[in-house]
């Protein structure tokens, strides 16, 4: 069968809305279940007298625009060049956001941003079997192949999963570099 390019212009078009807003939704679900997840595995122990603890609010903002982002840029792109740009644009946003409201400097890091990337599309091609296929999808639609294999959605758990499990890798990230930033006090090593 002949590749339509219109026809795939049209549908690409027509997912554009939708896909930012399910991205924006499923970006504050993943935030605040990772927030979940990391206060009953981390602190347990501590939920019985304290709550959950809640990201601070540019993770959300973070969330929320690279949730965004990925809606739209997975209508023109395969999974792992989302991936990549979304790692990017959360960090950017994050310190954007962090420095606006805290006042906090914006600290860039390459490396790190580059190991977070690396580390995020191992985990994705591990454990998100849609991710796999949409890849091959999206090679055949960029040698202008109609596609052989037919459209995927993550289920709702699976995505729930994928975007927890890299929200709690950044999240522990984030909580790390600030107990980094703490000073030590003498009291603390009696």
């Amino acid at each position: 069968m002949q590749y339509n390019l219109e026809y795939h212009k049209q549908l690409d078009r027509s997912h554009i809305l939708p896909n930012i807003l399910k991205g924006a939704q499923t970006g504050a679900i993943s935030q605040f279940l990772s927030d979940v997840f990391v206060s009953l595995f981390l602190y347990n122990e501590a939920i019985v007298i304290e709550d959950i603890r809640i990201s601070t609010l540019p993770a959300y903002y973070a969330s929320v625009a690279t949730g965004m982002l990925a809606g739209l840029l997975i209508i023109y792109l395969d999974p792992i060049a989302v991936i990549a740009f979304t790692s990017i644009f959360y960090d950017f946003i994050f310190e954007i956001v962090d420095f606006s409201l805290n006042e906090d400097p914006i600290e860039i890091t390459p490396v790190e941003t580059t190991f977070d990337i690396l580390l995020t599309i191992i985990l994705v091609v591990i454990f998100d079997p849609t991710a796999r296929h949409q890849y091959l999808r999206y090679w055949q639609k960029r040698h202008y192949i109609e596609p052989t294999l037919g459209r995927e959605d993550r289920t709702a758990t699976i995505t729930i999963f994928i975007t927890v499990l890299t929200s709690t890798y950044s999240f522990l990230k984030i909580a790390d570099e600030q107990e980094e930033k703490e000073p030590i006090s003498f009291d603390s090593l009696s």
